[in-house]
This record gives C-alpha cells, sequence and structure tokens, in this order.
C-alpha cells in the first residue's frame, strides 16, 4: 500500500464533514471490527447516508478523495447503489450509498423489534442487509452520538438459508449445469466456461457455505477466505481446470455437480428438509460426459446456432 493508506481516516473524515448533505459516514467490515482479521489487503468498507443519494449515485464524487485510478457504480443487495474506489496504490473502498429518510425508518423500525412481522419487505429486507454487514462491528466516522445510538440497536445475524432459498438455489445450479454442459458439447467452450464460473461455482461456493456454517465453521460470501473453509473435496471441485475444450470442462462439470450434491445433501439432512438430488440431470451428465472421452467427437468449436 501507499502513504495514502497511511492517512485515509483522516481524509474520509474531512472530506465527510465538508459534506453538508451527509448525515452520517459510517464504516464497517473487518477495519471496523478490529478482530485481527484485518492485513494490507483489506478494503475499506462505508455506510454513506444523505439526504441527497442521487449525487453520489455515479460515482464521481470519488475522485475527490484522493488520486483515484477507477471508480464503479453497481447495486448491491439488489437495492441500493454501492460505489467502489481504487485508489493510488491500490486502496480500495466500498461505499453504500443509503436514504437518510430511509435510515431513520430503519432505525424507528429496530427500536420497536417486536413489530417485525408488521414490517413491509423492503424494510426486512434492508434490515437483514444492515445486520448482516453491520452487526459484526461498526464505527461512526461522522454523526455523532445520535447515529451511534442508532446502530447500537443492530444486531449480529448469523445469516442461514430458508428452505424455500435452498430449494430456489439447487434448481439453478441443476438448470445451469444442463446448459454448460450442452454449450461443451457443442463446442461453445468459453460460454460454458463462463457459465461455470459466474452461475454453478457461486451457487456452489453459497451451499458449500451453508454446509460450513451449520458445522460452526466461520465461512463469508463470495468465496473470501474459502481457502481456510472450505473441505479438501470443495477445494478442488471449485478448482477444477475449466480449459476451453470438451473433456476438460465435462470434467469440471462432474466434478462441482458431485460435490455440489453431497453438500446440499448434507444441508437438506441437517435442517431435516427433503432435498431433490435431481437424478435424470445426473445421469444424463454422466452419460454425456462418458461419450466426451470418445475424443474429438466432441467437434471443435461450432458455428451460431440457437439455444
Amino acid at each position: 500500500m501507499s502513504g495514502l493508506d497511511d492517512g485515509w481516516p483522516a481524509a474520509i473524515s474531512a472530506w465527510a464533514n465538508r459534506q453538508e448533505d451527509i448525515q452520517a459516514l459510517v464504516q464497517f467490515g473487518s477495519r471496523a471490527r478490529q478482530d485481527g482479521s484485518t492485513d494490507t489487503w483489506s478494503d475499506y468498507d462505508y455506510h454513506l447516508i444523505t439526504s441527497d443519494p442521487q449525487k453520489y449515485r455515479d460515482g464521481s464524487f470519488a475522485r475527490e478523495l484522493g488520486p483515484c485510478w477507477a471508480s464503479a457504480s453497481q447495486f448491491s443487495f439488489g437495492d441500493v447503489d454501492r460505489v467502489t474506489a481504487v485508489y493510488d496504490g491500490a486502496l480500495e473502498a466500498d461505499f453504500i450509498v443509503l436514504g437518510h429518510v430511509d435510515m431513520v425508518i430503519v432505525a424507528l423500525a429496530l427500536s420497536w423489534p417486536a413489530s417485525e412481522p408488521l414490517w413491509p419487505r423492503p424494510l426486512a429486507r434492508g434490515v437483514r442487509s444492515l445486520r448482516i454487514a453491520a452487526g459484526p462491528g461498526w464505527k461512526v466516522i461522522k454523526g455523532g452520538a445520535l447515529w451511534e445510538k442508532r446502530y447500537s440497536r443492530i444486531s449480529p445475524l448469523r445469516d442461514l438459508m430458508g428452505e424455500e432459498e435452498f430449494r430456489g438455489l439447487c434448481a439453478k445450479f441443476w438448470v445451469e449445469l444442463v446448459w454448460a454442459a450442452k454449450k461443451a458439447a457443442r463446442g461453445e467452450w468459453r460460454a460454458s466456461q463462463r457459465a461455470i464460473h459466474e452461475h454453478l461455482v457461486e451457487c456452489g461456493l453459497r451451499v458449500f457455505r451453508e454446509e460450513a456454517l451449520l458445522d460452526g465453521r466461520q465461512a463469508h460470501y463470495v468465496g473470501r477466505r474459502a481457502e481456510a473453509w472450505l473441505t479438501k473435496g470443495q477445494l478442488e471441485a471449485t478448482g477444477a481446470g475449466t480449459r476451453p475444450e470438451r473433456a476438460a470442462l465435462m470434467s469440471a462439470l462432474v466434478q462441482l455437480s458431485g460435490e455440489f450434491a453431497a453438500s446440499s445433501a448434507r444441508v437438506a439432512s441437517r435442517n431435516m428438509w427433503k432435498p431433490r438430488d435431481y437424478p435424470e440431470i445426473r445421469s444424463w451428465l454422466a452419460g454425456l460426459s462418458d461419450s466426451s472421452s470418445a475424443g474429438p467427437g466432441a467437434a471443435g468449436p461450432a458455428g451460431p446456432g440457437p439455444g
């Protein structure tokens, strides 16, 4: 990291205090928890609570904070804006842009936890996201005692899946697996690679994380520190080679699907859910994989085609 890393806390505090519309700036994540999980690669995470959210949504404000290499804006948790900025020395900062009125409503709801069954879905979803992100630890940079009181109402959430979410995730995995396998068989190898990494590995990591949490192990979202909490089989499955050729892609699909099936069965068993194990798809994939060993039958890259 560069010298910017050393001066960053003072720079971000001074900037926030100059913005009249920023009602509060609250740091969360590993750098706010100070639990020993931070290293030189850790980024900075903030809730930017403002009376003028539109002012910050495109991320242009990031250039006011220091030598900015790049910035990007995207949706986070489905319905809030997240601006990620990378500064000199690869210092990374994430800003979740939140409306002041919305956060006041959240704070009021948290002061009446017994009313939770009456909360509208967007409010319940927002509180859940807040508990996941800030529950483990936070630090008010701007906002003073009022926002410290409001954030003190946020309790950590042990974020386990419900049965409906679990079944939907499993269904998505097996549907996407069929798509990826057909593209590999057709010769659309890079499309198959994309599906493996965008959908199948992602679904796998979510189920593997769930299994780890049920086992009492610490596990993180989006594969963070996965090398410490995945099992040996899961590490091998999520690291399977996906060179743009049929045999390698089929091997990766078989390995990943096998580990996913085993892990999802264990998660279902722990929760006493009756899982669907998609035997038709597993049998079809096994036959398709066997045929790939016949050699280049697997034709080369195909021309345009439907589906």
